[in-house]
């Protein structure tokens, strides 16, 4: 159909009222193959070879030569093409703005079916990017689970004989962090409440293991309704637990602030002198996500002063 429609409208369009009746409907037919050759072989054969090849001057070039040849052999055929017209018509003698006129209007049929293959082409590049980072997105996502998973289950079988109860303590929490990780953030966005409550849990467990371990969670602002990645804040309290000061006053201070449609994060730990809190992977996937999801709208500041490390974000909901 792409090719048939065209053709059938060149052939309505094209107005050969000069010649015989007995000749028009053939005159017709040269007339749209002879308007449809500059296009097949610009789109065809040009545009691949050369223009999508970045040979931007030997396509110029050629374009010129095909129009040229286009012109020679609409000059050469028309004394064959003469006795087929009507009695009293004839071919007028070609000037410099017939010329011209021919070049422009060939000029923009090339140009029309130049745009064909370079919307195609687009839309088939854009298909392939937006394929490949939501595949970034979703295995950067995932390298963050299993390190946690490895500290929750770490917890759980220091408490199973210990103590039951809070073993049991820790089978919901788990169950509800998994329940998250499985279902709820595979959705898309989330609710910053839900993720906050993912933190929570978290940072519970991990209470069980770091007796001294002080967590304090600040939130100001309304959040009810608020959406966002979800795992974006995550790593930065893993990175917390991970590299905490536990000879000393090992704490974790929260605040998650959202103002004029902005999410402004804050986490503050003490870490051991001997810790380097900027490295592992998990900073790097964040990192990575945020450039990917919040390219030009999101500030990440980082900073290890005195032994207190802060990770200040935010970024535009």
């Amino acid at each position: 159909m792409q090719h048939l429609i065209p053709a059938v409208v060149l052939y309505v369009i094209v107005g050969m009222n000069d010649f015989q009746l007995q000749w028009q409907p053939l005159m017709k037919i040269l007339a749209t193959l002879f308007i449809l050759t500059a296009a097949y072989v610009n789109q065809y054969l040009l545009v691949p070879r050369l223009l999508l090849r970045f040979r931007y001057y030997a396509y110029a070039v050629f374009v010129l030569a095909l129009i040229s040849l286009l012109f020679g052999v609409t000059v050469w055929t028309e004394p064959l093409l003469a006795p087929m017209l009507k009695a009293g018509k004839a071919f007028a003698p070609y000037q410099v703005k017939d010329m011209v006129v021919f070049f422009v209007m060939m000029l923009s049929l090339v140009a029309a079916s130049t745009a064909i293959p370079l919307f195609l082409q687009w839309v088939q590049a854009s298909y392939h990017r937006t394929a490949s980072l939501q595949t970034e997105l979703e295995n950067l996502k995932k390298q963050l689970s299993p390190h946690f998973l490895f500290n929750t289950l770490n917890n759980l079988d220091t408490l199973i004989y210990a103590d039951q109860h809070r073993a049991s303590a820790v089978v919901h929490s788990l169950s509800r962090l998994l329940r998250y990780q499985l279902y709820l953030s595979g959705s898309g966005k989330v609710y910053l409440r839900q993720e906050l409550d993912f933190i929570a849990d978290f940072l519970y467990l991990e209470q069980l293991r770091h007796d001294a371990l002080e967590v304090r969670i600040t939130v100001d602002g309304g959040v009810q309704d608020v959406l966002l990645h979800p795992f974006l804040l995550m790593p930065f309290v893993e990175n917390a637990v991970k590299h905490n000061d536990y000879n000393g006053n090992a704490y974790i201070h929260l605040h998650i602030f959202v103002d004029a449609g902005s999410l402004h994060f804050t986490c503050v730990n003490p870490v051991s002198r001997s810790t380097v809190a900027d490295g592992g992977a998990g900073l790097k996937n964040v990192r990575r996500r945020l450039s990917l999801l919040y390219p030009d709208d999101h500030t990440l500041l980082t900073e290890n002063n005195g032994g207190v490390y802060t990770v200040a974000l935010t970024f535009n909901l």
